[in-house]
């Protein structure tokens, strides 16, 4: 009887050491109720060429973990005849892979100009929270043609709220449509 007395108690401790290790590396690994809040200042610019961009959040390693926005023409398949239609958002997403209702739940027409959000609520593509640690919010843009804006923008997910300011990398020196994008801000914030 002591005998299976120890056993019981030995199995229950296993039991409870296993439970509060899998809970831990829960926390660590587990955000709390949060999103990210992406706003651009854009400005639509006369002639073809131009007005496509793609917004989406990447791990540390550069993997696509979510794309938020992309243009309808472009997420139509406007970069087989435009090859130089968003090229970066086109290699990692690749969306001729993608069925019609994934590329619907982040694709939209080309919108008026002004100060347009978007909401990241830290899932990945497969609507699976994503865990605390580092990403990179990026935006990119084609400008005219080949010219394009590449905004990026390093943050954490976590119980820190923060402002973020994305920079801007031109990818030639043409300054036609320039201001299609004038800036790229983010907040994280906790909620409540």
């Amino acid at each position: 009887m002591k005998q299976r007395f120890t056993s019981l108690f030995f199995c229950c401790l296993v039991v409870a050491f296993l439970t509060s290790c899998k809970n831990s590396k829960a926390s660590d690994t587990m955000h709390t109720k949060a999103v990210l809040n992406i706003t651009i200042d854009y400005e639509k610019q006369p002639g073809p060429g131009s007005n496509q961009w793609a917004v989406w959040i990447e791990d540390p390693e550069g993997y696509l973990v979510k794309t938020i926005f992309v243009t309808g023409f472009t997420a139509d398949g406007g970069y087989v005849p435009r090859p130089a239609c968003t090229p970066i958002w086109v290699s990692k997403a690749n969306p001729s892979s993608l069925s019609g209702t994934s590329i619907d739940a982040f694709s939209g027409a080309t919108p008026a100009s002004g100060l347009l959000t978007y909401t990241w609520d830290l899932t990945d593509d497969d609507d699976t929270p994503v865990g605390n640690g580092n990403y990179l919010l990026i935006v990119e843009g084609t400008l005219f043609g080949e010219s394009e804006v590449i905004f990026k923008a390093p943050f954490s997910v976590g119980e820190k709220e923060m402002k973020i300011s994305a920079t801007p990398e031109y990818t030639s020196d043409e300054e036609k449509n320039k201001e299609m994008i004038k800036s790229v801000n983010a907040e994280y914030v906790l909620v409540k």
